[in-house]
C-alpha cells in the first residue's frame, strides 16, 4: 500500500524531511490518515419554526397587528418575489421570509420571541426584511392610489362632506418624521426641529384614514412647504380644469392656495368659527392615520428607537408600512385606543403644539405690533 501526502511547510522542516527515510514517510502519511478519520462530521442544527397558522388568531393579531387570513394574502401576494431559488432542504419559505419582516415592522427589533419561534438567525432576519420590503414597494402603487378622475374624486369629496361635513376635499396632507441613523457626511441636513435626525415623511389620507399619495425622500430639516411645492400634488392642483372643484386641506405648517384649505387665523363670525370647526375635524384623520401607522408599526416609532439604515433604506420601509397600513385599513383591523396612546412618541402633540403656538405667536404680534 502506498500513500502519497503533500506536505505544505517551512524550509526548515523541508531540509527535515529529506533526510527521514520512505518508511518514515510512510507512517507519517499513516497518522495524518488515521487522524482525518477520526473527525467525526458536524450535523447542522436547525431550529423549529412556528408556523402562524398554528398560532390562535389572538395571539397572531398581537404578535403581528395582521389577521392571519390578511397574512396569508400577503404571502401569495409576494410568493413570486419571495420563493427560495435553490433547493436547499432547509431554505427560508415565503411565510418565515414574511412573518420576520412583519416582526420587526411591529417591534422595531430583531431580538424578540417571534424572531426566535421563527427559527432564524438576526442576519437572516434582516435579510428577510429587505427582501420582503423591496417586495412590497414594488407593489406600492397598487394599493397607495390618489383619486383621480371625476369619478373617484367625486367619491372622495363626498366621504369627506358625510364624514366630517367638509366639502370639496379630496384628501388631508400632513407630515410625520421617522427617527434615522444620520449619514456622517449629510449629518445637518437630518436633523430636524426638534433637534433628532430624521426623515420627513408626506402622506395624503382620505376620509376613512387610507393613504392616498406618499412622499419618502426628504430629510428631517426640510420644511412641510418645501415638501409639498416639489411634490407631485403641487403640479397635479395646479394643472386642474375649472370645472374641477376639489381641494386638500392642510395644518397651519402650510400656506393657504387655491387648491388648499388652511384654518382662518383669529376668526371673528361664527361662520369662521364653524369654517376652523369642521376644518379641524377633517384634519384630524391625517393625525389619526398616523397615530395608527405607528401604533401598528413601531418601527416607525420613536419608542422604538431610530432606524439603522440608509435613508433610502427607511424610506421603503415607511412606504412598505403604509402599503400594510391601507390592507388593514381596507380589511377593517384598527387599533386599541389603549395601544395608541401607548406607543404615541409625543410627536404629534409636539406638532400640535408648536403650530398653537405659532398661531398664539402671530396673534400677538398682530394685536401688539
Amino acid at each position: 500500500m502506498v500513500y502519497q501526502q503533500v506536505f505544505i511547510c517551512s524550509p526548515e522542516l523541508s531540509s527535515c524531511l529529506r533526510h527521514l527515510t520512505p518508511m518514515a514517510l510512510v507512517f507519517l502519511a499513516q497518522r495524518a490518515h488515521v487522524r482525518r478519520r477520526r473527525r467525526t462530521p458536524q450535523e447542522r442544527v436547525f431550529r423549529a419554526r412556528t408556523q402562524f397558522l398554528n398560532l390562535p388568531e389572538e395571539v397572531v393579531m398581537q404578535r403581528y397587528h395582521l389577521h392571519p387570513a390578511l397574512i396569508r394574502d400577503l404571502c401569495h401576494l409576494l410568493e413570486s418575489d419571495l420563493q427560495p431559488s435553490t433547493g436547499r432542504s432547509h431554505a427560508l419559505p415565503v411565510y418565515v421570509k414574511v412573518t420576520a419582516a412583519l416582526n420587526f415592522y411591529t417591534s422595531g427589533t430583531f431580538q424578540t420571541p417571534a424572531g426566535d419561534a421563527a427559527g432564524i438567525s438576526q442576519a437572516s432576519m434582516s435579510r428577510c426584511v429587505t427582501q420582503v420590503t423591496e417586495a412590497i414597494v414594488r407593489r406600492a402603487h397598487h394599493f397607495i392610489r390618489f383619486p383621480r378622475g371625476r369619478i373617484q374624486r367625486r367619491s372622495a369629496i363626498q366621504d369627506f362632506q358625510r364624514l366630517h361635513g367638509f366639502p370639496g376635499t379630496v384628501g388631508a396632507v400632513g407630515c410625520t418624521h421617522v427617527a434615522l441613523k444620520p449619514p456622517s457626511d449629510h449629518e445637518g441636513r437630518y436633523r430636524n426641529r426638534w433637534r433628532y435626525h430624521s426623515m420627513h415623511m408626506q402622506a395624503v389620507c382620505d376620509a376613512k384614514g387610507t393613504l392616498t399619495h406618499i412622499v419618502a425622500e426628504y430629510p428631517g430639516s426640510v420644511s412641510e412647504e418645501d415638501i409639498l411645492a416639489q411634490s407631485s400634488l403641487a403640479h397635479m392642483f395646479q394643472n386642474q380644469g375649472n370645472d374641477e372643484e376639489a381641494w386638500l386641506i392642510g395644518g397651519s405648517c402650510y400656506s393657504q392656495k387655491p387648491w388648499l384649505m388652511t384654518q382662518i387665523e383669529d376668526p371673528q363670525t361664527s361662520a369662521e368659527m364653524k369654517y376652523n370647526a369642521s376644518h379641524a375635524a377633517a384634519l384630524s384623520v391625517v393625525t389619526r392615520a398616523f397615530c395608527c401607522l405607528k401604533s401598528r408599526f413601531r418601527c416607525l416609532s420613536r419608542r422604538g428607537g431610530s432606524l439603522q439604515y440608509s435613508p433610502l433604506k427607511v424610506s421603503q420601509i415607511f412606504v412598505a408600512c403604509c402599503v400594510l397600513h391601507n390592507m388593514a385599513v381596507s380589511h377593517g383591523l384598527e387599533i386599541q385606543e389603549e395601544e395608541r396612546e401607548d406607543v404615541s412618541d409625543n410627536e404629534t402633540r409636539e406638532e400640535a403644539s408648536e403650530e398653537a403656538e405659532q398661531a398664539r405667536q402671530e396673534l400677538l404680534r398682530r394685536h401688539f405690533a
